[in-house]
């Protein structure tokens, strides 16, 4: 049973997780969560409730009678899956949420692409959808190497490779194909398989979070979150080692990102949402690798440590219609690593562990794999092995514990 009759009651879609939970409970929110039939074996509670999401028409069936018992005043999805379903339903609940259209192309970057395309200001890498072999050696002939070869609809640069000549190229592509409907089955099992070559852009890599409100105003935090890719460590891999608060970026630099991720949000036409964007900064100015309508991946953790930001609270405001408030309230170090190993194989442990999670700067570590399992690189579908997220308000500190990390904490096959 819903327990503050008097609060708004929010529709979680297709699943949450329990910092979400906890919030909404400390902050005095009901709420109803809307599952996955496929992905879930059981209820987990009386405010827990199956859906079939391969169906629009029945998911919708069972979303207006849920709204007829619990009154429904915002929708809320923070997984990529569920984007398109929250907008469905958003729209046949008329709440605020985003568009139909806006959440397809947030959820599929072709259609992504070529919405950038249209901006007022080139934003964006070119592409082109590879349906075989004479699309990419077609892209390849037309474009300079190296070249960037990745899912269309999947996330965490799950089979993202960079090749450096037509033959790193193909034979990226035929490892792709051979293993990207088991991925897709596994991470992503109601979207089509559908694969991008693009352009590559030299240049640095970061992102910045963003809450659009019912008005399409996009309202765009100043904190950019720098990255250090698996290449830039010396992993022959694309996963997203590091990202890191506050950045190194000059203010022009930062306001050329926060300008270019308004110009993103504005070409998608997206409303009542978060965003994250994803930019390369090269000399010619930043350019979008992706906008999820969603806030990135440990962000919750990273900008309230580092700045108090309640991206959270902002999320679930934007969906009742809101405004949001993203004004930071201090400027602390704060690091997300996620650590892959080398090489595909048997995971064995996480060097120097028990000194890790002694580390005065460690404010959260999970080990999201046991001895005994088979690990990979992100290219070939694997996630990741753990995730440290480090957080001081002394600098000097911060810099010290990090150090050991990057130095001494790997991920052993």
């Amino acid at each position: 049973m819903l327990k503050y009759l008097n609060m708004a009651t929010l529709l979680l879609v297709g699943k949450s997780f329990f910092r979400l939970r906890d919030y909404l409970e400390e902050h005095n929110y009901n709420y109803v969560t809307l599952l996955d039939k496929q992905a879930t074996k059981a209820h987990r509670s009386d405010n827990t409730i199956l859906c079939d999401f391969s169906s629009t028409e029945s998911m919708i069936d069972t979303v207006k009678a849920i709204d007829k018992q619990y009154h429904i005043n915002g929708v809320v999805a923070i997984y990529e899956n569920y984007i398109l379903a929250a907008a469905h339903i958003a729209k046949n609940l008329n709440l605020p949420g985003l568009p139909i259209s806006a959440a397809e192309a947030c959820t599929d970057k072709q259609l992504m692409r070529q919405l950038f395309a249209k901006a007022p200001e080139k934003i964006s890498p070119e592409f082109k959808h590879v349906r075989d072999k004479n699309d990419l050696i077609e892209f390849a002939n037309s474009h300079d190497f190296p070249l960037i070869l990745k899912p269309a609809n999947l996330a965490k640069s799950l089979l993202v490779t960079k090749a450096n000549n037509e033959a790193e190229l193909l034979e990226h592509y035929d490892h792709a194909i051979n293993q990207i409907e088991d991925i897709y089955k596994k991470y992503a099992p109601n979207r089509t398989p559908k694969l991008l070559v693009e352009e590559f852009i030299d240049g640095s890599i970061h992102s910045v979070d963003a809450f659009i409100d019912q008005f399409g105003e996009v309202h765009v935090l100043k904190e950019v979150v720098d990255y250090e890719t698996g290449q830039e460590i010396g992993y022959n891999d694309n996963f997203h080692y590091s990202r890191t608060l506050p950045s190194k970026l000059n203010e022009r630099d930062v306001e050329a990102i926060r300008h270019c991720a308004v110009l993103g949000c504005r070409s998608l036409g997206m409303l009542s949402s978060p965003a994250h964007v994803e930019v390369i900064l090269n000399k010619d100015g930043p350019r979008i690798v992706e906008i999820g309508a969603r806030n990135g991946g440990y962000r919750e953790r990273m900008y309230d440590l580092a700045n108090g930001i309640d991206i959270v609270g902002n999320a679930i405001s934007v969906a009742l219609g809101n405004q949001p408030n993203i004004k930071a309230k201090y400027n602390y170090s704060c690091v997300t690593l996620e650590l892959f190993p080398k090489n595909n194989g048997i995971f064995l442990d996480i060097s120097n562990e028990n000194e890790l999670e002694k580390l005065p700067s460690v404010s959260y570590y999970s080990l999201k794999v046991k001895p005994g399992d088979f690990v990979g690189k992100s290219a070939d579908g694997y996630k990741a092995c753990a995730v440290i997220i480090l957080y001081n308000r002394d600098s000097s500190r911060f810099e010290k514990d990090y150090s050991y990390v990057r130095n001494n904490v790997h991920v052993h096959t």
